[in-house]
């Protein structure tokens, strides 16, 4: 058993540093006093001792010296016996003044060594006590030592008596038990005494401690137990205990805050979900009404585009342009907010696949180059090669509200746009030498409606929406727009997608304008049972080159392809139709009386998130109206490149 380590914890405790304190006073006390008994009572024995060898030295001295004097050796031998019977005398010699010894009774080896009966009166050497007394005829009782003689020639011969010290052991031995019988009671007497009283403030400190512990843990209800017995501790238990309902208050306080905090952000966010779904509603409703006209004004303004531009009349070109400028704006904000409300509500899910960037970066080139042209800028959209797995519809999106910000707001200079490899990925770069963002608005530029140097709102400028629906369509990829910028210098915004490798079959069609199929004209079928849409359409159709069937209705339009004798090529709806079916239930109605592989799309105005969602599962091509004219050549081009050139 290790005692060191045991007694080492033991006073580490409370407890024993109460017991060690209590005690070691009481000990060290006990200790000093024993030692000065002991130490008195030695000096008291060892005095009586040297007197006894005093006197009994100056006695015989008085008694032999007759007998010295006469040479009556046998009498002082009897002297001396006598003398040495005592047990503490060892050694008793009587010797004439040369230092020859008559008589010698005792241990004689202690009065070998002549030098015993020097000239010093006392001695003391190991354990015993040497004293010499001179023998003379004239001696003064008052002297001790040498100062007894009187007178010289008068000292006829010296007594040594030699005395044990075994009093002097005997006294201290008796003091040291006297002292053990009296202060060993007394030491476990207060050993007791500290031992409780350690205990019960060990207890009570112990029992404080575990109260502050429980409340530093929470809990609150905990209390501590207080004593009767009057005393500090007694007040620092009645402390702790005041602390402790102090707290349990202060805590509830809290609670009830922070339960009405939380009610009221309940409140608030319940608030602002239905101010959303509000603000939801009012633009599938609001949005839709503009859109049927807006997206008829749009259709009928790029038919009569190309009416113009086989007149050479350049006024009336201005005029026709400024129409489409206006017309565009408008159908741009109007795009902006549908695409943040689609965005907002969740419905617009990324679809990877693995494309090629040339195709994504080629419509880019055909859709911006006339505006950077108009403005004097130069775009340069560099080649490239890569594949990416990522939505090639959301990535052209993202790119295309980059590179139109970077039109928007670079007065002149040039845009790149390309592609580089970063390790297993493709960054994606527009790069631009416009007016530059300074470092506090970069991150602003992301939020909605916010937009730099356009206080006044104006129209030209937009709404402030693209960035934030670059920023929320790029966090549906997986990835973030990362941008650097110097203001009057220019800026980069960049975002990553990882590469693949395409199949050994994969084919890409980067085809813009349409092709034709056969010696036949593309057939569209067209849903719609707005008058003004439905002949701007037809119009519209017809101006490129294609034939349209058009009812409001899907079985009267399945009659009139009845009548016509043909499939169609590609099927185009309005979603809300009159009857009982939406251009949904048509369309899927059509496909499975006509074919279930023909394309089809449907175009819609409406924004309410569960229309769009449905929509969406209904794995249609989704046009929003305003639809522009560039949007709806690209998908025909795309569907039609998909069918067959007969049916």
């Amino acid at each position: 058993m290790n005692w060191p380590a045991r007694l080492r914890r033991c006073i580490g405790t409370l407890r024993g540093r109460l017991l060690w304190l209590t005690l070691w006073p009481t000990a060290l006390s006990a200790i000093l006093f024993a030692g000065y008994m002991v130490h008195q009572n030695t000096r008291e024995a060892e005095a009586a001792l040297r007197q006894r060898g005093r006197d009994l030295s100056s006695q015989l001295a008085e008694v032999a010296v007759y007998d010295l004097f006469t040479g009556n050796i046998a009498n002082l031998q009897r002297l001396a016996d006598h003398a040495g019977i005592h047990p503490d005398r060892d050694a008793i010699g009587i010797a004439d003044k040369e230092g020859q010894w008559w008589v010698i009774s005792g241990q004689t080896d202690l009065l070998n060594d002549t030098r015993q009966i020097q000239t010093y009166a006392e001695r003391h050497v190991g354990d015993r006590y040497y004293f010499r007394r001179p023998i003379g005829l004239i001696q003064n009782p008052q002297a001790t030592g040498l100062e007894g003689v009187l007178g010289s020639g008068n000292e006829v011969g010296q007594v040594l008596v030699v005395l044990d010290d075994a009093p002097i052991r005997s006294a201290q031995k008796e003091t040291l038990l006297t002292l053990l019988t009296f202060l060993l009671p007394l030491i476990l007497l207060a050993a007791t005494m500290a031992w409780t009283l350690s205990h019960r403030l060990a207890r009570r400190l112990h029992r404080i401690t575990n109260t502050v512990h429980s409340l530093a843990r929470g809990q609150l209800e905990a209390r501590c137990p207080v004593e009767k017995t009057e005393g500090e501790l007694r007040q620092l238990e009645l402390d702790i205990n005041e602390m402790a309902v102090t707290l349990d208050h202060v805590h509830e306080h809290l609670q009830t805050g922070i339960r009405t905090a939380t009610a009221e952000l309940t409140e608030q966010k319940l608030a602002a979900e239905a101010a959303v779904r509000a603000k939801s509603k009012f633009l599938a409703a609001a949005s839709h009404d503009l859109r049927q006209p807006l997206h008829a004004l749009t259709l009928f303004i790029s038919a009569l585009k190309d009416k113009v531009a086989e007149r050479q009349e350049p006024e009336l070109q201005r005029l026709t342009a400024l129409i489409d400028t206006s017309a565009a704006a408008m159908g741009d904000m109007l795009g902006g907010l549908l695409d943040l409300s689609r965005l907002d509500a969740g419905i617009v899910l990324a679809q990877p696949e693995c494309f090629p960037l040339s195709r994504v970066l080629g419509n880019l080139q055909q859709h911006f180059a006339l505006a950077a042209a108009e403005k004097g800028l130069q775009l340069h959209i560099k080649p490239c090669h890569l594949h990416v797995q990522s939505d090639p519809l959301l990535v052209e999106r993202i790119l295309m509200n980059l590179v139109s910000n970077a039109i928007r707001y670079t007065p002149q200079g040039r845009i790149v746009v390309a592609a580089r490899r970063r390790g297993d990925t493709a960054e994606l770069q527009v790069i631009d030498t416009g007016l530059g963002i300074a470092e506090d608005q970069q991150a602003q530029v992301f939020e909605e409606y916010f937009q730099i140097d356009n206080p006044e709102r104006q129209r030209a400028k937009g709404l402030g929406l693209g960035l934030a629906i670059v920023a929320r369509e790029a966090q549906l990829l997986g990835t973030t727009i990362n941008l650097h910028s110097v203001p009057g210098r220019g800026s980069c915004f960049a975002f990553r997608l990882p590469r693949c490798t395409p199949a050994a079959d994969s084919a890409t069609d980067d085809l813009i304008a349409f092709q034709t199929f056969g010696d036949a004209a593309p057939l569209i079928a067209f849903l719609e049972d707005d008058t003004l849409i439905l002949s701007a359409m037809t119009t519209l159709l017809h101006e490129w080159g294609m034939e349209v069937v058009a009812a409001i209705s899907a079985e009267a339009l399945l009659d009139a392809l009845g009548e016509l004798g043909r499939l169609p090529d590609c099927i185009l709806s309005d979603y809300r139709l009159p009857g009982t079916m939406d251009g949904i239930a048509s369309v899927t109605w059509l496909r499975r009386e006509l074919d279930e592989t023909l394309p089809a799309a449907i175009i819609t105005g409406d924004t309410a998130p569960e229309t769009i969602a449905a929509m969406t599962a209904s794995g249609f091509t989704l046009l929003h109206k305003p639809l522009k004219p560039a949007r709806l050549r690209a998908y025909l081009n795309h569907a039609l490149s998909q069918t067959p050139s007969s049916r």
